[in-house]
């Protein structure tokens, strides 16, 4: 049976009180199945035998906004549950008994990435399809395209496709330290590394490189590729680049970064919990964990 992914902004629908790493593991070598919602909607004929899409609409399930089939993919992560059912939920719908909404990154904190990855596919989807359903050319209603996952205008022909937005995170050592930083205006506190969107028209060497002289004011030299992971919050796709120290004093900029500084692993500051691209990447570069 393929998953059904019930999605309402960034947040997942799972069991009340149900532990997701528990779930993951419960589903064995599907663990991505631990995130279906399917037993949620049988009775109201959104999934029935198969878990093929049933022909009622969106609106006979109280509060969906939109419904359809997640494309297929072969990816080892995002694609190892070759597609689903996606229901995507108004921001204030309620969740049916015995189920609530949990933000998707207690999924992401809490289970292997091969669980949560399919249900972040989905909801990348869902996002872009909420933001797409006019054209963005002449803002006429958008129709499907049809075999392709994407949209075309009616009135003006303009097409659009599943936007995806590209962030660096720089992994800058000097000495055998680590650049961590805190972000001004995140309130959690965690120091991290330095990140930023690619601008039009820049390499992801020259983004490392812009974004870290930007933000805390040195220079330094883009060395490699170290990784990537969706981030669906709402379309970001984070890209892990090494960079090493060329020149220059950490001066943070007082307006993204508060505070930056080198840190070794036997004194850090609180960073980001696991399940993310940026902690995996501080573990890595610090030989922790």
């Amino acid at each position: 049976m393929s998953p059904v992914y019930a999605v309402r902004g960034a947040d997942i629908l799972v069991p009340a009180g149900a532990e997701l790493a528990a779930l993951a593991e419960a589903a064995g070598d599907g663990p991505w199945r631990g995130l279906s919602s399917a037993g949620a909607f049988d009775a109201a004929g959104a999934t029935p035998a198969g878990g093929a899409p049933a022909d009622a609409t969106p609106a006979a399930i109280a509060g969906v906004s939109d419904r359809f089939m997640l494309p297929v993919s072969t990816g080892a992560m995002g694609g190892a549950a070759e597609g689903g059912l996606v229901l995507s939920f108004a921001k204030d719908a309620e969740p049916p008994a015995g189920w609530e909404w949990r933000p998707l990154r207690n999924a992401v904190q809490n289970m292997p990435e091969r669980g949560w990855a399919p249900a972040a596919r989905a909801m990348a989807y869902a996002n872009w399809r909420a933001s797409s359903r006019y054209c963005g050319r002449c803002g006429g209603p958008n129709a499907e395209l049809g075999a392709e996952a994407g949209r075309r205008c009616p009135a003006c022909g303009a097409v659009s496709f599943p936007r995806i937005s590209p962030a660096i995170l720089a992994v800058v050592k000097k000495d055998g330290k680590l650049l961590l930083a805190r972000n001004a205006q995140n309130a959690s506190g965690f120091w991290s590394l330095i990140a930023g969107f690619v601008e039009p028209g820049e390499t992801f060497e020259d983004c490392v490189r812009r974004e870290v002289k930007e933000e805390v004011g040195i220079e330094v030299e883009a060395l490699g590729y170290l990784g990537s992971q969706p981030w669906p919050f709402p379309d970001q796709l984070m890209l892990g680049f090494e960079a090493r120290w060329a020149s220059g004093e950490l001066a943070p900029d007082g307006v993204e970064i508060a505070e930056a500084g080198w840190f070794g692993p036997e004194a850090l500051p609180p960073i980001p919990r696991v399940g993310s691209l940026s902690r995996r990447l501080i573990d890595a570069a610090l030989g922790l964990g």
